[in-house]
């Protein structure tokens, strides 16, 4: 069977196509406004990355809100009457009855009275309001620094897999022109050259989806921080000296305040169940016939509510619950926050012998690789164990980057659960 000579024209032009095809996604994510690449910024550091997404948080109105509510409960608290004055007045006369002329009227204002203790227990909650609105704040920061440390790990990550994957294909394509040359020498076989244009196709794509991933976590970064930019500089951090969860962890400390709220918040209920003291003074008008004269009055009145037992406990279960509830909570987050700092420190330890050998596997698949490509240009090997030479190489070496990742990423996420910002 006779085969058709191929012309170099032709393998040239489809070779200048396919990169063409290949780096084309490249420049369209380096046009696109949507996925820009991201520059590096020498002058840009991470404080400022931080600064940057925590003035874009979502949550950052809440600060705003916890601080009005304390001022409007301190000066709730200020005031000398427990609810708003009411005015009251009452017309009353016998026309519609014996019609002697009898005529009565009476106006008013009742107000409600401060029950014993209530008043400094509404001033207490202003107080605690104004404190959880600090530790609200504390805790805000650290939750951002958890999303910002994520966010550039993915992107280192996604930055190593990119670069692996660009290496990887300068490795087949390598290979592949140590193949054509054999081949056209006549010292391998047609289908060990098609195998390594496979092996150029699958780096290809593997290219192209880190390509994309890189794309995601890019344009996370940006929704994040609002930042074009980034740090040209690798993220890490030292671990904290801290061994232990204490109370001064920003997630606690809210939780306590908000729980020492509802503590005060049920104090309140209960008064506000028991009802309050009422003082009436007003003025009265009347006569007792059309013949005589009006007679003007002057009177005060106090209404003072007692018992009810039942009632008062029945209505401020409610907020007792949610004290209980809340107090619970910083249980339940301190234990929770125990149990991943012992699974970050065991990970760190796991994963700091697991690096060491992923290094000294790196070299040694790096060694043999060369060796295999070597025996392949020769002719003194098939093409196969130089593909599993290669193969094993690309894969050690990513895993050891990879690793290496995971540490610094461990790190952080050390640091985020003994509270401590980066």
């Amino acid at each position: 069977m006779k085969r058709t000579k191929q012309h170099p024209f032709r393998n040239n032009l489809a070779l200048s196509l396919g990169l063409t095809v290949l780096l084309l996604p490249i420049g369209l994510m380096a046009e696109s406004p949507d996925h820009a690449i991201l520059q590096s910024s020498d002058s840009l550091n991470y404080t400022e990355v931080f600064r940057a997404a925590m003035e874009r948080a979502p949550e950052r109105p809440l600060g705003d809100a916890y601080r009005d509510q304390a001022a409007a409960q301190q000066n709730f608290a200020g005031d000398w009457l427990a609810n708003r004055p009411r005015t009251t007045a009452s017309y009353w006369d016998d026309q519609q009855a014996d019609n002697q002329g009898m005529r009565e009227m009476e106006a008013g204002v009742e107000v409600d009275l401060w029950r014993w203790g209530q008043r400094r227990d509404n001033a207490s909650l202003g107080d605690q309001y104004w404190q959880a609105s600090e530790s609200w704040g504390n805790y805000l920061a650290l939750k951002i620094a958890g999303q910002v440390r994520t966010t550039l790990h993915d992107l280192r990550r996604t930055d190593i897999a990119f670069a692996q994957a660009r290496r990887a294909l300068d490795d087949t394509r390598e290979l592949l022109r140590i193949s054509e040359t054999l081949h056209n020498t006549g010292s391998i076989a047609r289908s060990a050259l098609m195998q390594s244009r496979g092996l150029v196709l699958e780096a290809e794509q593997r290219l192209l989806d880190s390509e994309a991933a890189l794309v995601d976590a890019q344009r996370n970064y940006q929704i994040v921080t609002g930042l074009h930019l980034r740090p040209s500089g690798a993220f890490s951090e030292e671990r904290s000296q801290r061994q232990a969860i204490d109370s001064g962890h920003p997630l606690l400390g809210f939780l306590q305040d908000q729980a020492k709220s509802r503590q005060l918040q049920a104090q309140l209920a209960r008064h506000d169940s028991a009802g309050n003291p009422t003082l009436f003074m007003g003025m009265r008008r009347e006569r007792g016939s059309s013949g005589e004269e009006d007679i003007d009055s002057l009177g005060i009145a106090i209404t003072m509510p007692f018992g009810g037992g039942n009632y008062i406990s029945a209505k401020s279960s409610a907020a007792r619950l949610a004290a209980t509830e809340a107090e619970v909570r910083v249980i339940q987050a301190h234990r929770q926050l125990q149990q991943q700092l012992h699974e970050v420190m065991h990970q760190l330890e796991s994963n700091r012998r697991s690096l060491e050998l992923s290094r000294e596997q790196q070299a040694l698949h790096r060694q043999h690789w060369q060796m295999a490509k070597k025996a392949f240009s020769l002719g003194e090997t098939d093409i196969l164990p130089a593909i599993q030479a290669l193969q094993r190489y690309r894969e050690s070496r990513l895993r050891y980057q990879l690793t290496e990742l995971d540490q610094q990423r461990l790190v952080s996420e050390f640091n985020q659960t003994v509270g401590v910002l980066p």
